[in-house]
């Protein structure tokens, strides 16, 4: 477990950053993230950052702690699982993929009964970090917020929603099942978002903020995404 650089005071906000995927399916990462990340005393990333280039436009903004996703093989020097410290407040950051049986079996049992199976995810991940206030996570490309112990697990959703690429193919049946069980979400799974941590006298508020711009510039070459037939990828 790596420990980040502590930020002191007694307020913050921190934004809070999932599934950016630019490299392996987005060109670039939207004008449209940034705007929103404006003044923030932190930026943490959830992992599948995907390209060294976010981090770099995301530290322009504010001091970035970003954790290893599944899709992260180029960034191998990022931390699987980190805490920092935030006016006080105790924040853990894992990608939050587990392991093959437990994704498996909760993929499954989501397509059967058509909504996500998220029982025993939160206490799994908090498992990892230890003790923190909050643990934010991404992976699942899903909003989440839960309290578990103490902690409050989080997930603002997904920067790259595979249900808002106008370019993405289903083929196959695995494709074509995750299609249905994408289709049967809420509203707002299905858009893309960032987050706001508002942290005050130890008190944290998630803000979730939807983005209502393209995922990708009108000018970009949109390299069409494939859902992968493996399981996992």
């Amino acid at each position: 477990m790596r420990e980040a650089t502590d930020i002191g005071g007694r307020t913050a906000r921190v934004g809070v950053v999932c599934d950016t995927h630019v490299g392996d399916v987005l060109p670039s990462l939207p004008d449209e993230v940034c705007a929103a990340l404006a003044g923030v005393d932190l930026i943490i990333h959830a992992g599948d950052v995907t390209s060294r280039g976010v981090i770099d436009r995301l530290e322009a903004i504010a001091p970035v702690v970003a954790v290893r996703g599944n899709h992260d093989r180029l960034l191998d020097d990022l931390p699987e699982d980190v805490v920092v410290t935030v006016a006080g407040v105790r924040i853990g950051v894992t990608h939050g993929r587990r392991n093959r049986a437990a994704e498996v079996c909760s993929v499954f049992a989501g397509l059967v009964i058509g909504r996500p199976v998220t029982l025993g995810l939160a206490r799994a991940l908090r498992r990892r970090v230890g003790r923190v206030d909050c643990l934010v996570f991404g992976h699942y490309h899903l909003p989440f917020h839960q309290r578990v112990g103490g902690t409050d697990v989080v997930s603002p959703g997904a920067l790259y929603v595979i249900d808002a690429d106008p370019t993405a193919v289903f083929s196959g049946l695995r494709a074509l099942a995750f299609r249905r069980f994408r289709s049967g979400l809420p509203a707002e799974a299905r858009v893309p978002a960032i987050g706001i941590l508002h942290i005050e006298d130890r008190r944290i508020r998630l803000q979730r903020i939807p983005l209502s711009g393209p995922l990708r510039p009108g000018s970009a070459s949109a390299t069409p995404y494939r859902m992968p037939s493996t399981p996992g990828k």
